[in-house]
Order: structure tokens, then C-alpha cells, then sequence
């Protein structure tokens, strides 16, 4: 064997090590951490849907595109202004006293929710409202033409040869499954652009929204992401070693450093279409990173995607990101410092909410609220202190303050 041989096994060796290395390191934090419960794409929709129908009565105030009473705002796809999960929780938030108050007027027992229940509902609305920033259809077709989409795909049943026509295609018009559908196809439609001479398309903001806004609109037929869920972080772990995504990029500081990391505490895209567009956007580049350093683009298939996404939600990876210091400023400007200290330290009114060794997302602070919000709203009451209004991102400032450790 040559000395450059031996080197180059030499060093894929070394590589190979610190990835097992990281690999071990992260999957102890992962482990070792309460967040892989903090996620609704662990939860079971069909156990939502019955939740939200028969044992927890929320369908007796709540429809769901439709189906249920109507003596309060419909949570479904169609109907619901509020469409991310940042939105949804800032808005259960927001009504949660007159919620309370009108349960007590009519008579309602307060039913109890545990984590897994509030898993679960969410993972119901999220089949039934597809949880994700809402798009415009008017200019994701604008949007169609302009990035070259249609120079090879037909829609609404024009001819086009070079690739599918999107009225044709069925299901793959939820996040999940648009995500994967992108990223799989990806390598066949950039050699067909260069071919064509076209650019590759880069999708900035809610582009990639609007665009399966459109999608949605022209392809019709069923959706299949319930079919997805329950999403296992645990098998998602194992997809995002297999498919040598640790070698490329780093979580919780350990891993490769080709790519971002993937950890919380940056900027990340908050919804999976949005995490489409950034994969979709950077699909070129990663392709040639893995080609020079001979690691195999990675495919997905069945729930594989889904498992990733869920583990990359269990990492915080999807929450909405903020400000630490604005939500520090926040959380005394609206009255949270009065019972829970102004540096969330815990007072004889209320208990510590930061250094308590765990995490807080959107879904926490959901469950929390459950739990908690009416005894903590009797003693707002009590001590006259307003109950406060979140918007979308007062939430993320808000949740980035709460998981600052105690010394920063």
C-alpha cells in the first residue's frame, strides 16, 4: 500500500473515531435530557383526535375544520388564523382566562392533561391544521414560474415531458413528505438544470410556503402525514448517524463542522417547510461536500424524515428563536417577575422557572400552562397583577430567556 493510501485510511480512520466520539457525547445529552417529550411529532394524533373528541371535550367549544361546536374559534387547517406552533401556544396563552372563566360559568370540569396528553392533541391538530407557517397560493404561483419550476413541470394539467405534472402527484402536499420529496428528488433535478442551463433556484423567507401553497392548491388528493406519526426521536437519532450527518454538522458542539449546527441557541428555521427550503437552498454545496470526502448523499424514505425531524425537534432545533436579554426585559415588563422573581429565581409566590435542569419549548410552556394557568391566574387576581398577552415573539424571546442558565 502507498503512503498516500495509508493516509488517506489513516485520517477516514481518525474521522471515523471522533464521529463515534461525538456521536456518544451527543446521544448522552440527548438521552440525559427531558426534551425528547417536547415535541408534538413524538405524539399519537389518532389518541389526539379522541382526546380532543370524546375523553377531554374540547370539541364541545372547539371544531376542528368544522366538526365539533362553534362557540369558539375552529383549530383546523382551513379556518385557524393562527398556523405555527409559536402562534398557537401565544394564542391558547392569550385565551386561556376567558377560556377558564367560561368553564366555570357553564358548569365544565377543568379537564386534567398530562405532558403525553398535550403531546398527543398537538400531534392531532397538527394532521388536521399542519402546523407551519401559513403561504399565499397567488404567489407561490407567481413564484413557480420565476424560480424555473416550470420550465419542467406542468401543473393544472398542461404538458410538459421533462418531469411530473403537479395536478398528477398526491400526498405530497404536507410539510413532512414535501420536505423529503425535495430533498430525494434534488440530485436528478439539478442535473437536468444544468443540462437546461438553468440556475439553481434558492427560496428565501416564506418562498418555499408559498410555493407548496400553490402545490397544495393544483394536486389535491389525501395527505399522508398522520400516517407519519408517532415520529420517533430515538429512531431519528439513529438516521442522522447512518446517513453520516454527523460528519458534516455539529450538535450541542460536537460533530462536524462542514455544515451549521444543528443545536439550539441560533438561528434556525422555525417550521418544516421552511427547514425544506434550507435544505433545498444548500442541496448543491452538500452534494459536493459529501462527494469530495466520499460520503454518500444520504436518501430518506417511509419515516425516516419524520424520525430525523423529530429528534432535530427534540434538540430544540424547530423552536422559535429570541432574544435572551428582550425576554429577560419581558418577562418583568409583563408581571411574570412578581410571583416568579425577576431573574425567574423563584420567589414565596411562585417557584423557580430557570436552572431547574430543564428545557422549555412551545410545547412545555403549553403543558405548563394546563396545568398550572388557573391557579397562577386566581393569584394574579389576588395580588392584581394584569394577565399578560404573548404575541408570537414575545414567546421566543421569552423561551430563549427561560433556558439561559442562572449565571449568565
Amino acid at each position: 500500500m502507498n503512503l498516500r493510501n495509508r493516509l488517506t485510511l489513516g485520517s477516514a480512520s481518525v474521522l471515523g473515531t471522533l464521529i463515534l466520539l461525538a456521536g456518544g457525547v451527543i446521544h448522552g445529552y440527548y438521552r440525559n435530557s427531558t426534551g425528547r417529550w417536547n415535541s408534538f411529532l413524538v405524539g399519537d394524533p389518532h389518541q389526539g383526535a379522541k382526546l380532543f373528541f370524546e375523553t377531554k371535550g374540547c370539541a364541545r367549544c372547539h371544531p376542528v375544520n368544522g366538526v365539533g361546536a362553534n362557540s369558539a374559534p375552529d383549530l383546523g387547517f382551513s379556518r385557524s388564523p393562527q398556523s405555527s406552533l409559536a402562534q398557537m401556544v401565544s394564542a391558547m396563552w392569550n385565551h386561556a382566562p376567558s377560556m377558564w372563566e367560561g368553564m366555570r360559568a357553564q358548569g365544565i370540569a377543568y379537564p386534567d392533561l398530562d405532558r403525553e396528553d398535550m403531546v398527543n392533541l398537538f400531534a392531532f391538530l397538527y394532521t388536521a391544521h399542519y402546523v407551519d407557517e401559513p403561504g399565499d397560493e397567488g404567489r407561490g404561483a407567481l413564484l413557480f414560474v420565476s424560480k424555473g419550476c416550470a420550465r419542467c413541470h406542468g401543473a393544472r394539467g398542461t404538458v410538459n415531458d421533462l418531469a411530473p405534472d403537479l395536478a398528477n402527484l398526491k400526498g405530497i402536499d404536507t410539510p413532512i413528505v414535501w420536505a423529503q420529496t425535495m430533498w430525494n428528488h434534488a440530485p436528478k433535478m439539478e442535473a437536468r438544470m444544468q443540462q437546461l442551463g438553468v440556475a439553481w433556484p434558492k427560496f428565501a423567507g416564506d418562498e418555499m410556503n408559498d410555493l407548496l401553497a400553490y402545490v397544495r392548491e393544483v394536486s389535491g388528493g389525501p395527505r399522508r402525514e398522520t400516517a407519519l406519526l408517532p415520529a420517533n426521536p430515538d429512531r431519528g437519532w439513529k438516521v442522522f448517524q447512518e446517513k453520516s450527518s454527523l460528519a458534516c454538522h455539529s450538535v450541542n458542539g460536537k460533530g462536524g463542522r462542514i455544515g451549521p449546527e444543528l443545536g439550539p441557541g441560533r438561528q434556525q428555521p422555525t417550521s418544516i417547510v421552511r427547514f425544506a427550503g434550507v435544505m433545498w437552498n444548500h442541496s448543491p454545496e452538500m452534494w459536493r461536500a459529501s462527494e469530495a470526502r466520499n460520503v454518500p448523499r444520504p436518501a430518506f424514505d417511509g419515516r425516516q424524515l419524520a424520525d430525523l425531524v423529530a429528534f432535530l425537534a427534540s434538540i430544540r432545533y424547530f423552536e422559535p428563536s429570541g432574544s435572551a436579554q428582550e425576554g429577560a426585559t419581558l418577562f418583568v415588563e409583563r408581571g411574570c417577575a412578581v410571583c416568579h422573581g425577576p431573574q425567574a429565581e423563584g420567589t414565596r409566590n411562585g417557584p423557580a422557572l430557570r436552572g431547574r435542569g430543564r428545557s422549555f419549548t412551545m410545547i412545555t410552556i403549553a403543558a405548563a400552562l394546563w396545568k398550572d394557568g388557573p391557579k397562577m391566574y386566581r393569584r394574579t387576581r389576588e395580588l392584581k397583577v394584569q394577565w399578560p398577552d404573548l404575541t408570537e415573539g414575545d414567546a421566543g424571546n421569552l423561551v430563549s430567556f427561560l433556558n439561559t442558565p442562572m449565571n449568565d
